[in-house]
């Protein structure tokens, strides 16, 4: 269930389709964002491959992916919190129409991890799929946790749902729909096919989990619907994994135990000094060891190394012979629970014959819990507080401050574009400036700001603000609605990666492949070794080969040349090509 070593997921073994079928409409919540993990999200929903293979390397090959991806992908995140990426990539203005930033007031945050999709094939009935996890669209290295949930086939043994759970689900999605950007036709569109999930999700029968899981309940926080949860009633045995902790939060369930209590809390070392000693002893309180957080192997040839932690929120309830487990985005936090941020959490029900707490920390822990525990138990005494660095913390806030500001912009054009911005007036004591992600150029920030110089590829909603004092900085992507973007920078983002012919030709065989890692590992072997993958030599036979199958088998496919050739430049499209695309498009017709 939770066991660390046999039940690990990955992305792309919850999101892809399956069999025969593809991805429809999917909608993802995140709180944070990395626009580069986005991309191979986009992998993972257009190509159906491992969001971290060579492949994603390939700036073509991406720049398919999110062809593929972008019309049927909505990601809702927190405003404030899109990573800055380190290298700003080419690709990066096609993600605009994915991303919609939420600004929620009073300081609360949108915090839930959900994905919802929907599947289709031809001839085939409509399938969908509910992810709730704990993890961010980043790539954290943390310790996260996540449940799916795939509608069932008709004859298929179903898992019960909770009173109302249908309803919570097209309710949530309803929220999402109030609160998504429709400033042009792309997003307008999405929002439609979000309204229509909505009400079709309502209605779906759920697959039987296994024996430990009787039912479920979605259950969201912050969206003005009562809590349907029993996380504040009594138990005799309880198991917590929080990241991040309210004093108040834990005192509550340590009020709430019954005769002779078995209670549970993994958490982080930074949190303990929230918990005094006497709270401490009502808890078998557990944290990762040091080896462990520090122990992450190299991951980039920058060798950069980057620690792991807690970062699952799992919840375990039992009284008498009943179970409860609770997975999703809520810290044991005032503000998760009663603070008003929007939060996602499911609830499976079950037997505690099959269902229960110590199942659990034998996942966890091990068998043999000195040895391969990657936990450690803390004494319960009094923890002193680290230093928090205030002026990090107080520029974080004034970044999310200046993201939730009313602005817009427009684009000029003149011999080179221009873009005005118009800000509502912010007072910091901190610099802030304001720069176009896709050409850095910093400006502090004004009620009226221009940025003059810019290429039309360069254009964007996509902008970085950064806020500097006292030697620190704190940077942020946000976006901002931009009028009078040219309805062609597509194409000129499209012709700074596919630039010649033999692109060109490689890109739109790529596009006709059955295997796309296949026909990616063949282009690396005709190729040069250049992971551009743009100067290679392509064998027109295997073009023509793979034409006549797409006639045949696949004439959507076929079908969807044309948009790249209208996409393209006219001098990067040889002209014994379109002449052939053109007979294959008169027999396709």
């Amino acid at each position: 269930m939770l066991n660390a070593q046999s039940d690990r997921v990955d992305y792309r073994e919850l999101l892809s389709p399956p069999p025969r079928y593809k991805v429809s409409f999917a909608v993802g919540t995140t709180y944070s964002l990395d626009l580069e993990t986005l991309t191979a999200v986009c992998a993972i929903i257009g190509l159906n491959v491992e969001a971290d293979t060579e492949l994603t390397q390939s700036p073509l090959h991406m720049l398919e992916a999110i062809r593929r991806a972008g019309g049927k992908l909505l990601i809702f995140c927190q405003s404030g919190q899109i990573k800055t990426p380190d290298k700003p990539n080419k690709l990066l203005p096609l993600l605009e129409n994915c991303v919609s930033e939420v600004s929620l007031p009073n300081k609360k945050s949108f915090h839930p991890k959900t994905w919802f999709l929907k599947y289709t094939a031809d001839g085939m009935p409509d399938k969908y799929r509910l992810i709730v996890m704990s993890r961010n669209l980043t790539f954290d290295r943390s310790w996260d946790v996540a449940l799916r949930l795939d509608s069932a086939d008709k004859g298929e043994k179903l898992i019960e749902q909770g009173e109302g759970t249908g309803e919570a689900m097209g309710d949530f999605l309803r929220w999402l729909h109030k609160n998504a950007s429709s400033h042009n036709s792309h997003l307008k569109g999405k929002k439609k096919l979000l309204s229509k999930l909505a009400d079709e999700i309502t209605g779906v029968k759920w697959r039987y989990l296994g024996k430990e899981f009787d039912g479920f309940d979605f259950i969201p926080y912050g969206i003005g619907l009562p809590a349907t949860d029993n996380l504040g009633d009594s138990f005799h045995k309880l198991f917590i994994i929080s990241p991040f902790l309210s004093k108040s939060i834990i005192e509550g369930f340590a009020e709430r135990r019954l005769i002779n209590p078995d209670c549970t809390l993994i958490t982080r070392k930074s949190e303990l000094p929230k918990l005094n000693a006497d709270l401490l002893t009502a808890f078998d309180t557990y944290t990762i060891k040091d080896d462990v957080v520090d122990g992450e192997e190299r991951i980039s040839e920058s060798g950069e190394f980057k620690t792991q932690d807690v970062h699952a929120k799992v919840y375990m309830r039992t009284k008498w012979s009943n179970s409860e487990l609770y997975i999703g985005s809520a810290n044991a936090s005032y503000n998760a629970f009663f603070g008003g941020n929007v939060e996602c959490m499911v609830a499976l029900w079950g037997k505690q014959r099959h269902l229960n707490v110590d199942k659990l920390k034998q996942d966890l822990f091990g068998s043999d819990e000195k040895k391969a525990n990657p936990f450690e138990k803390v004494e319960p005494k009094e923890y002193t507080a680290a230093s928090e660095d205030a002026v990090l913390t107080i520029l974080e806030r004034t970044v999310r401050d200046f993201c939730a500001l009313r602005k817009s912009a427009i684009v000029t054009e003149k011999e080179k574009f221009s873009i005005a911005v118009s800000l509502k007036s912010f007072q910091s004591e901190a610099k802030i400036t304001l720069s176009p992600l896709m050409r850095m150029n910093h400006l502090p920030t004004s009620e009226n700001m221009v940025f003059t110089g810019l290429n039309l590829r360069d254009l964007s909603e996509w902008y970085v603000v950064t806020a500097k004092s006292r030697g620190r900085e704190v940077s942020r992507v946000l976006k901002i609605q931009t009028t009078g973007i040219p309805d062609n920078r597509d194409s000129a983002v499209f012709s700074e990666i596919v630039r010649d012919k033999n692109a060109f030709l490689t890109y739109i065989a790529f596009l006709l492949s059955d295997d796309y890692l296949a026909a990616f590992l063949e282009s690396l072997k005709k190729g040069k070794g250049d992971f551009r993958f743009l100067n290679m030599n392509f064998d027109a036979p295997i073009l023509y080969e793979r034409m006549l199958k797409a006639a045949a088998n696949d004439k959507e496919s076929l079908r969807e040349i044309r948009d790249i050739i209208s996409l393209a430049s006219d001098n990067i499209v040889p002209q014994g090509f379109l002449a052939l695309y053109e007979h294959f498009e008169k027999v396709v017709k």
